[in-house]
């Protein structure tokens, strides 16, 4: 071997086979590298610290002592003075997917499996030295740089001239082919401007001198610059975009917007080019959270739902990104993303979960101290709407539908326009006060094509029927026009959509048509019209788990003169039912329920009595044609939708019993005013549910509290014990009763988590949602319940020595004792942890008016069912009113949650 000095390239060789440090020598000996072999751990070390290394040959397999993982003790060779350019080649003799991917994300350059040609080998060497060397560049490869940097330069003032040119050339009058080529142009040399970015990064990348800039900037702002310079691309390669990035990822960052916006270019550019038209998706997640930073999850990759086509075109992708600085690749594209990711602080990993193939990196980023994020909190009275979503693409369905669904509206989909059309209709045919107020419609779908749907809602619908329509295209709205589409939209999205362009987009178009909308939502809350019906003591059969649900089907049967019965379960209705069916008139049938669900128990009921005889009602919000389908085959009759509206049960079952209806028209002033509008609870429809029985209303919010605490921590429990399945149930539960008394927000998010755990997806975003929302319904809740039991306190028990004398004197004093009594026994009532204190407490608020302002933070305790800080917060008063009452002891009182 020769040249064995400092200054040439050493290569050190860990290994414990002996026959593949003399084939690197027999390779290697006439090329000049300085060779040194090892075969134990204390002598790498030994070596590793002496001199600086260029290329460490590691295999896999290396004793080390430590006992850690290989990335662990990689990391610590990383961390050596003499390695911090080191380029490592992990080593094998037999190939593994699994073990390829462990190599890269260790920290390894390169991975080869023995044998290896004695060919490649030295090109391998001779590439990793090249790579190596980047960072000290020097000769000739030194003044490559200089001369690209110059010409690279020339090229700014020349693009900025040109775009400047095209901007004043688009005021001026064109005709639509100078209009379309001007936009290609102007397209072209955006384009060609970050090819020159790329090529100054490479440079200053190169020769140590990247600054990173550090300036707050919004991220759907970033979304749109990247779509506007990606349209181009995507549509002369027939590729669907979509940004899937959801409301809850922090919008306000603080970074370098440039480059990140062309990290993400680069490689969706070279996504594209290897995905063959292919669908793709950006997706960006939001990952730990803290008060200065966030941590971003970025994926690009084909599908979301696990149920379409698994794409294999990007299989490779990550794999170059991670090599990029490692080996020669083809792309400058990869290689500059790989370099800004991590100067950026990013690491490129491989997605583990699920095995799809894609790139997948994270950064972690600065949050805005003055935060621009605005509210994507939709009005009260638009929460309910419901939306349909025409796509041929499920994955495009997926991404918008998580939108959507987030902003509070009720969503269905379907991916043709013969389907979509059916569902409109059904929608005014079957359900009563619920027909879709919005279609959100891809445009270029395969067979009919959207202004198939306008024409057939056009045509064959009465124009008060007409849902609005917002066009979502990869084509710009001037094709949309000329294709049957102009004047018959209500708005228009241009694919990929991000969800802050989509919420601002359907608030403008609902804006825009608020009248037609507010009164289908409204017109029962303050000028509709109430059913009521004579039900002569027909006997009706409620089956329901929720007793929530049964209280208000309960409420409402009872008032309109019905004879009610219950059941918990589908088991426990066939037993009543099977025997004797003849003793009920009709069943209201839940079909998700424990042990026995709605469908099983009426195939069964079915065998005793048919669908004239005993008319099932199927009580689910389940209502497309596939689910009225299966219910149908169960045997049962017809569909009452939830959440539970009172007129659209009455009539169901006067049409069934044949029972007359009479409609009652309310006047504003016929209903008590509870117009505030609240975030969470949405208090007049609540009280519309229940026949207007307002104390009732109050009492199942009350009982909600109770029963939604108990459920949510069941949820914690289960999910940390594994038992996703009855975890899902349970919030199954929370969401079906949060819909009946209308508390939007709580029952939106848990039906999210829901669906989430019955997946067996990543339930933490959702978690974390449910959990926030769960926390703040109840606390609006008990505002709620304060605010209706507050009264003005009377004048005589504020003025201290008013006149009235004795009489009042000793009234109050009577009043007083018995008042002492009821806080002793609130006070132990807390002490235990007993959950009827909740209920002593609104019952001293209606008995004795003035205890309202004073006893607020202990009542806004126990609705977080946190009795430490209660009795604690009770002390306070104690002292502060000067009762005589002893003090509770706040040290058993604690609550763990």
């Amino acid at each position: 071997m020769t040249g064995l000095v400092k200054n040439e390239p050493l290569i050190v060789l860990a290994d414990e086979d002996l026959s593949h440090i003399d084939f690197y020598q027999q390779v290697l000996s006439e090329s000049g590298y300085w060779l040194r072999s090892v075969a134990t751990p204390a002598k790498l070390m030994t070596i590793l610290q002496q001199h600086p290394v260029n290329i460490l040959v590691l295999n896999m397999d290396f004793p080390f002592d430590g006992g850690g993982s290989l990335a662990e003790e990689v990391a610590k060779i990383q961390q050596l003075p003499t390695c911090r350019d080191t380029r490592i080649v992990m080593t094998t003799t037999q190939f593994s997917s699994d073990q390829k991917q462990q190599a890269y994300r260790s920290g390894g350059a390169d991975y080869v499996v023995y044998p290896i040609a004695p060919e490649e080998l030295f090109l391998k060497m001779s590439t990793h030295l090249t790579a190596g060397a980047r960072k000290n560049v020097s000769s000739a490869l030194s003044r490559s740089f200089n001369v690209l940097s110059e010409s690279n330069m020339a090229l700014y003032p020349m693009m900025a001239t040109a775009l400047s040119c095209a901007q004043m050339l688009n005021q001026t009058s064109l005709s639509n082919k100078q209009a379309l080529y001007l936009d290609s142009l102007t397209r072209s040399l955006k384009r060609t401007g970050v090819i020159c970015d790329n090529l100054r990064d490479f440079q200053e990348l190169s020769s140590h001198f990247l600054t990173l800039e550090n300036t707050p900037f919004d991220l759907d702002q970033l979304l749109e610059s990247l779509r506007e310079y990606l349209l181009s691309e995507a549509e002369s390669r027939e590729v669907e975009l979509l940004f899937n990035v959801p409301l809850d990822v922090p919008r306000s960052l603080v970074g370098d917007p440039d480059r990140l916006r062309r990290v993400l270019l680069n490689i969706i550019d070279e996504a594209m080019i290897v995905g063959e038209g292919s669908p793709l998706i950006l997706s960006i997640k939001s990952g730990q959270l803290n008060d200065q930073s966030a941590v971003l999850e970025f994926a690009i990759n084909q599908k979301v739902t696990a149920h379409e086509e698994m794409f294999d075109d990007l299989d490779e992708l990550t794999e170059r990104l991670v090599m990029a600085k490692s080996e020669v690749d083809e792309s400058i594209n990869l290689l500059i993303a790989s370099y800004l990711i991590e100067q950026m602080g990013g690491q490129v990993h491989y997605d583990m979960d699920d095995g799809e193939p894609g790139v997948y990196f994270n950064m972690e980023l600065q949050l805005a101290k003055a935060t621009s994020d605005k509210s994507f909190s939709v009005p009260v009275d638009l929460r309910e709407l419901r939306v349909l979503i025409v796509d041929d693409n499920p994955s495009s369905i997926a991404v918008h539908q998580a939108i959507v669904e987030s902003l509070g509206f009720e969503v269905d989909s379907a991916n043709d326009v013969d389907s979509a059309f059916t569902a409109i209709v059904e929608g005014h045919l079957d359900l009563e006060l619920e027909p879709y107020d919005l279609v959100l419609l891809d445009w270029h779908m395969p067979g009919k094509k959207g202004f198939h749907l306008l024409e057939k809602i056009k045509n064959d619908l009465d124009p008060d029927k007409h849902p609005l329509v917002i066009v979502i295209s990869a084509y710009d709205k001037k094709v949309i026009d000329k294709e049957r589409g102009k004047g018959k939209i209500d708005g228009y999205l241009h694919k990929p959509i991000s969800a802050s362009v989509m919420f601002d987009t359907i608030m403008e178009v609902m804006g825009q048509n608020l009248p037609k909308t507010h009164r289908r939502v409204m017109g029962a809350k303050q000028h509709g019209s109430a059913v009521t019906v004579n039900g002569g003591g027909r006997r009706i059969l409620v089956v329901d788990d929720m007793p929530i649900n049964q209280q208000i089907a309960r409420e409402v049967l009872i008032s309109n003169d019905f004879q009610v019965e219950l059941a918990a379960s589908g088991r426990e209705a066939v037993v009543k039912v099977c025997p004797a069916p003849e003793l009920y008139d009709a069943i209201l049938m839940d079909l998700e329920m424990p042990e026995m669900n709605g469908l099983e128990a009426t195939r069964i009921i079915r065998e005793t009595s048919d669908k004239e005889s005993l008319p099932i009602f199927a009580v689910t919000a389940h209502t497309m044609e596939r689910d009225r389908q299966r219910c149908s085959e169960a045997g049962m009759n017809d569909h009452i939708p939830k959440p539970l509206d009172a007129d659209n049960l009455l009539q169901k079952l006067a049409g069934y019993l044949g029972l007359a209806v009479t409609s009652v028209i309310h006047d504003e002033q016929d209903i008590e005013s509870h117009s505030t509008d609240y975030e969470y609870v949405d208090v007049e429809d609540g009280i519309k549910r229940v026949m207007g029985n307002e104390a009732l209303y109050f009492k199942l919010l009350s009982d909600f509290v109770h029963q939604a605490r108990a459920q949510e921590n069941q949820i914690y429990h289960q999910i940390d014990a594994g038992q996703l399945t009855e975890a899902s149930e349970n919030a199954h539960t929370i969401a079906g009763s949060a819909g009946n008394l209308s508390i939007v927000g709580l029952r939106r998010s848990a039906k999210q988590l829901q669906n989430a755990l019955m997946a067996l997806e990543d339930y933490q975003p959702p978690l974390n949602h449910f959990k926030r929302d769960m926390d703040n319904a109840i606390k609006e809740i008990g505002e709620i319940l304060l605010k209706r039991n507050q009264a003005p306190v009377p004048s005589e028990l504020l003025q201290e020595g008013s006149s009235g004398g004795e009489a009042i004197q000793k009234k109050a004093s009577n009043v007083d004792q018995a008042k002492l009594a009821r806080l002793k026994v609130f006070r132990d009532q807390m002490l235990s942890q007993d959950l009827i204190a909740i209920d002593t407490y609104y019952q001293l608020l209606v008995d004795y008016c003035d205890l309202a302002p004073k006893l607020k933070p202990v009542g806004d305790k126990l609705i977080e069912l946190d009795y430490a800080k209660a009795i604690a917060a009770f002390n306070v008063y104690v002292k502060e009113s000067k009762l005589d009452i002893s003090l509770a002891a706040e040290k058993g009182a604690s609550h763990a949650r």
